[in-house]
């Protein structure tokens, strides 16, 4: 085998092997395979590239010194292999590789700094200037090679024969057969070091290992071989316009100093030259690769930037027909598809039904469940049931499982022109299903593709379900609106028909109490002067019956009363006179008035009097008396034993008014119905059964004509209450009451002093 055929397969090799190195780094290294497959590529194609390098020699320090670096790389191509098998395979066992890494260190310090790995350079058959093996490292170095090439077949073969999923078997048989050829390919290399008259001749095997792992990328999806293919001879050009420019810097530097000092420096002219390339490689690989993808890629797309558009618009959309509609026609502007289908799950139909399509007018509007049913059971048993499916790679599973529910599916998939099925899952339940047609440019779908798509289905799994609470909440919220409007209108009718009921009551009550009053108020008149002996004496025995005609007659006329200012307060018609009064003056009057009746019945009855007199305030002094007397009144009717406690006193701006009591008290459950009408607590009408309820409610609306505040508290039943009413000292609105009072009354006497 000639320098030149050798330097052939070399160049070829290596830029196949840089060029994949470099697609893989622009796909992301994070991938922990794709990183060490980066490694083990780029290292592989940088031995090669100085291994041509060193064949053009004509020197032999220079040879002596690319030999050197040659098997530097050459070292590392163990554990970069290793490394990347060990990833390929999903071993866990770091301490292999690092082991690995740190004896190829150690070897190449020998290699590079001493003469032990390699000591020189000499004529071997037609290679002018072929290593000489250095000694015992060197040996060491090829017995490490020999072991980590038996250890990585060792582990493919027993992955391989340990791996069910066919898909995954037919990758590591291509990967193991390309490794298989490269390892032959670079043992070769060792013969002459042994000085065995055999040529490199297997180094023509090494492009044949690319390209089984290229073919093992094309057919089972490890990458996207096709893109690589048409980015390699773009990447070859860069590799040549780059070489040439800084080729052509070292030529004009070389002459520039030979034209200066009358000789040239290499080391002087590597050093400018590697300044150059330092300082100008980056922009010079980036300007190139920015106008390569411009004119040769304009159909690749950026998944970052396509998955980010469909988050934004997910985000944003809550009609599910525009969302869905949306998808597919996205995903068409992407992937330039033939046909697209999306279909959801109707669960009140129990079918699929087509939800949006875009080039696909003619196909099914309907799926029935029970055949995706039946195939999806399948698909999760052999755990595939929510992996996005291509068409090809059915064909391939079937190939070795022989199942009639892939095959009817395959037949489906051909008579409606489907390439890929995207399955949608919400948690555990099948939603919907993405068909997607072939490209238009006939191109496979990539794993870049399917990694995209991966992502989607899982944004839109939880966009349509947001889209179907909205449409949900949507049609519940005018099925709702329908009702509320529904039953306003027959509480409006209600209502009004109660206002009706209300001023009727309302008449009555006032039409029967004025009716009432008149007649009871001359019984009332009558019993009095028969009792005072208006028309003769009375025996004892007719006095009793008469007090206790009298005093019926009286609850009889208060209950009319009570009802009387209920209707007044009802309709609007409570008159008020107000005028300025001490509130202290009524409270010690209706104390005087009721100490003997609390005392008649065993109480300690009291009165705490302010300790400074207080204000005035603006008052009804009648309306107020009653409202006073009523606490001290209950308080009496409503305590067996113990005692009743008056106060009054100024708090801030207030005059606050209080009864307690250790009476029977209230129950929580029984507050909120203490000022309402005809409401009476459970023991009030046990011990009072005479009551009305009215007391407290016509006391809160005088109060709260005031301005006021009135309310209770209690302990719980037998446990005493205490009631209170705050009134203000200041309130404007009863001033202007009282002074709009006071000048009609200026106008009244004017009048009736004219007259």
């Amino acid at each position: 085998m000639t320098p030149l055929l050798t330097s052939i397969t070399s160049i070829i090799g290596s830029i196949t092997a840089i060029v994949l190195a470099f697609y893989i780094s622009s796909q992301g290294l994070k991938n922990k395979v794709r990183f060490s497959y980066f490694l083990a590529s780029l290292t592989a194609g940088l031995w090669l590239l100085i291994y041509t390098l060193w064949l053009w020699q004509t020197d032999y320090d220079q040879a002596l010194i690319l030999i050197r670096f040659v098997m530097f790389f050459a070292i590392f191509t163990y554990p970069t292999l290793l490394h990347f098998v060990l990833r390929f395979l999903n071993y866990k066992n770091d301490f292999v590789i690092y082991i690995a890494y740190f004896s190829a260190i150690f070897l190449s310090y020998f290699c590079l700094f001493t003469d032990k790995f390699v000591s020189g350079v000499t004529q071997k058959l037609l290679y002018p200037f072929w290593g000489v093996r250095g000694g015992l490292i060197f040996d060491l170095y090829v017995l490490i090679w020999i072991f980590v090439i038996i250890f990585s077949l060792y582990l493919m073969m027993k992955k391989y024969r340990e791996e069910n999923d066919s898909f995954k078997k037919a990758q590591i048989r291509f990967v193991l057969l390309g490794l298989t050829f490269g390892y032959i390919g670079g043992a070769t290399n060792f013969f002459l070091w042994y000085d065995i008259p055999i040529p490199p001749y297997g180094n023509i095997l090494i492009p044949i290992y690319f390209s089984l792992i290229a073919y093992a990328i094309v057919k089972y999806r490890f990458a996207d071989i096709r893109l690589i293919i048409r980015r390699s001879a773009i990447f070859a050009f860069l590799v040549l316009i780059i070489t040439s420019v800084y080729a052509l810097i070292a030529y004009l530097i070389s002459v520039f100093f030979q034209d200066l000092i009358g000789t040239q420096s290499v080391i002087l002219n590597g050093i400018i030259t590697a300044v150059f390339v330092a300082i100008g490689f980056e922009p010079l690989k980036d300007w190139l690769s920015q106008v390569t993808d411009k004119y040769f890629f304009k159909a690749t797309y950026k998944p970052e930037e396509v998955l980010a558009e469909f988050s934004e618009r997910f985000s944003a959309l809550l009609d599910i027909d525009v969302l869905s509609q949306f998808i597919v026609t996205k995903l068409d502007e992407v992937f330039k598809l033939k046909k697209a289908s999306l279909f959801l799950f109707d669960k009140d139909e129990d079918v699929y039904y087509r939800v949006a399509q875009i080039n696909d007018e003619k196909g099914q509007e309907e799926i029935d469940k029970s055949l995706f049913k039946n195939i999806y059971d399948y698909l999760k048993e052999i755990h595939k049931e929510k992996d996005i499916l291509v068409r090809d790679e059915i064909v391939r599973y079937n190939e070795s499982l022989h199942s009639d529910v892939l095959r009817i599916l395959i037949k489906e998939l051909e008579k409606n022109d489907v390439n890929m099925i995207v399955p949608i899952y919400l948690q555990d339940k099948l939603t919907g299903i993405l068909f997607l047609g072939d490209k238009k440019s006939g191109d496979v779908f990539t794993t870049e593709d399917i990694q995209m798509m991966e992502i989607l289905a899982g944004q839109a799994s939880v966009a349509l379900q947001n889209a179907h609470l909205y449409e949900e909440q949507k049609n519940f919220a005018q099925h709702l609106e329908t009702v509320v409007a529904e039953r306003t209108k027959a509480l409006q009718d209600a209502n009004i028909q109660l206002k009706k009921l209300d001023k009727a009551k309302s008449e009555f009550i006032s039409i029967a109490s004025h009716q009432l009053r008149t007649p009871l108020t001359v019984i009332k008149g009558y019993i009095s002067m028969v009792s005072q002996g208006d028309y003769g004496k009375i025996s004892d025995q007719v006095s009793e019956p008469l007090d206790r005609i009298y005093k019926s007659t009286l609850r009889i006329i208060n209950l009319v009363e009570d009802l009387l200012n209920i209707s007044r307060i009802e309709s609007g018609r409570m008159k008020y006179d107000f005028s300025k009064a001490d509130l202290a003056k009524i409270v010690n009057s209706v104390y005087e008035e009721l100490e003997q009746h609390a005392k008649n019945k065993g109480l300690e009855f009291k009165y705490i009097k302010p300790k400074k007199e207080l204000p005035e305030i603006i008052m009804d002094q009648k309306k107020i008396r009653e409202v006073v007397m009523n606490l001290m009144d209950n308080a009496i009717k409503y305590t067996d034993q113990g005692s009743i406690t008056i106060t009054l006193e100024k708090k801030n701006n207030s005059i606050v008014y209080c009864v307690k009591d250790t009476g029977r008290g209230v129950e929580p459950d029984e507050m909120p119905m203490l000022f309402k009408k005809f409401s009476r607590a459970k023991g009030a009408k046990l011990v009072h059964t005479e009551g009305t309820g009215l007391g407290l409610y016509i006391a809160k609306q005088i109060i709260e004509r005031h301005g006021g505040k009135i309310w209770a508290e209690s302990q719980g039943r037998n446990k005493g209450s205490k009631f209170c009413i705050e009134f203000k000292i200041k309130n404007k609105k009863l001033e202007k009451e009282l002074d709009k009072q006071k000048k009609s009354s200026q106008k009244s006497k004017q009048k009736n002093n004219k007259k």
